[in-house]
């Protein structure tokens, strides 16, 4: 006798494969940092034609549940990026004597929402241990790629090509920070589906996924990740304590290899090197001060008018160098005052949002989910002191997308339970011995 599928038997099954499939798919690309290095290294197809595809995956979905677009109008983060959109739209009028500049960075806003949008509806249809699995994956990728990179110089990134940088490594993502910041949003992002026994092991393996880029930056984050992973619990006690008595031991292979490059350092290449670790001693290199002089010039921007600021992409503009690392500064200087709250409201929803979800889901992963929401939110906290990109980057938007889905379907959950009402104590037993329960739907 034939027996059906479990996707033709029930046809949510075949949406949940079928949405993992995608899913997946699509954070192969987004992780790996593929469509930018295909194609400004191979001279591949420029990045949103890769980029369209999660717009073109939702297709089938939103046809067979419509619904399924619907119901992320009552997520507060999806109301955040549209605020995000229509403010930088307001502000391009602004920008009159740079309106180019001003419309890139306006395509980018729309960029994120897109994302958000998308990748939500396809995560919260998608199996969220598999996609777990896959980000892991490509955090295994990333590592590897990065140590490679920093062995085998110009392997990724020709000699001559802009972008080479022999010293540290980035393997596809081209840029050191980049790779270094990927590592941590993929480890949180994960944290929550790996089982605790695994879990001191994958933030052990994040530090090592950042060590060969060097990214100063990158070291912070880990502490950012380690610290609030321990505080909002994301870690039992044995796995702390195995997490720290890990860090002196890196911390001690990290001392060897400097002294090692400070004996070795006659090429440019490892001089570079060198000079970037010597910041953590206090000690300034060209990279820092650059940073520091177009943060501050920001800042400036932003005191001649700190009510409506400059308008978008007055701190991008070529003259100014390649922006002020520093989302704060940005917004303030393009923004003003509304600029700062825009951020700082991002920061807030998602950590509030984890903290009632942690408190309010009933189950243990679905606390997680909201536990590794406000650890991400830390983190936005100190990713923004270093980057003017943190809403421009694929793989970033694609975490938080990750986690607002995981966190979405962990808060539905635990609505579903709190409206469970049991019925008058006059309801009759039924033959099976079991209570008689009736399920209203939230309001």
């Amino acid at each position: 006798m034939k027996t059906e599928s479990p996707a033709l038997r029930n046809p949510q099954a075949g949406l949940a494969i079928y949405a993992t499939i995608c899913a997946s798919v699509v954070a192969l690309l987004l992780l790996t940092n593929w469509p930018a290095y295909h194609f400004a290294i191979r001279g591949g197809p420029i990045p949103l034609y890769y980029f369209a595809l999660p717009g073109l995956f939702i297709v089938p979905i939103l046809f067979a549940e419509p619904a399924t677009g619907v119901r992320f109008f009552k997520e507060p983060l999806f109301w955040w990026f549209v605020v995000y959109v229509l403010l930088g739209l307001l502000w391009l009028l602004l920008s009159q004597d740079f309106i180019e500049e001003a419309s890139r960075q306006w395509r980018q806003r729309v960029l994120a929402l897109y994302f958000f949008f998308t990748i939500t509806i396809l995560v919260s249809n998608a199996k969220p241990r598999f996609l777990a699995l896959v980000i892991v994956g490509c955090l295994l990728i990333a590592t590897a790629a990065n140590w490679f990179d920093l062995m085998r110089p110009y392997r990724f990134v020709p000699e001559g090509i802009e972008g080479a940088n022999a010293g540290r490594g980035a393997g596809f993502y081209m840029n050191a920070n980049a790779a270094a910041s990927f590592v941590i949003m993929g480890t949180i992002a994960a944290l929550p589906f790996v089982p605790m026994r695994f879990r001191a092991l994958l933030l052990i393996g994040a530090v090592l996924g950042v060590a060969p880029t060097l990214s100063r930056s990158g070291f912070i984050f880990v502490i950012v990740a380690i610290a609030g992973s321990i505080m909002l619990k994301l870690l039992n006690r044995v796995q702390a304590i195995l997490v720290i008595a890990a860090l002196p031991v890196l911390v001690g292979a990290t001392v060897v290899y400097y002294d090692r490059l400070i004996v070795s350092s006659d090429s440019s290449n490892l001089e570079k090197t060198v000079d970037r670790l010597r910041w953590f001693e206090g000690e300034e290199d060209a990279s820092s001060e650059e940073r520091r002089w177009v943060a501050a010039h920001a800042r400036d921007m932003f005191i001649e008018e700190p009510l409506l600021g400059h308008g978008i992409g007055a701190t991008t503009l070529e003259r100014l160098g390649a922006g002020p690392h520093n989302m704060y500064v940005a917004l303030m200087a393009e923004q003003g005052v509304f600029g700062l709250a825009l951020y700082v409201s991002l920061i807030v929803i998602m950590f509030r949002q984890g903290r009632r979800i942690a408190r309010t889901s009933p189950t243990a992963e679905g606390q997680d989910i909201g536990r590794a929401l406000a650890v991400y939110a830390l983190f936005l906290a100190a990713y923004g002191m270093f980057s003017h990109n943190v809403l421009e980057e694929a793989h970033g938007m694609f975490a938080i997308a990750f986690l607002a889905a995981a966190g979405l379907r962990a808060g539905g959950a635990s609505a579903v339970v709190q409206h469970a009402r049991p019925l008058p104590a006059r309801a009759r037993w039924r033959a099976t011995g079991a209570p008689v329960a009736r399920l209203d739907p939230p309001i």
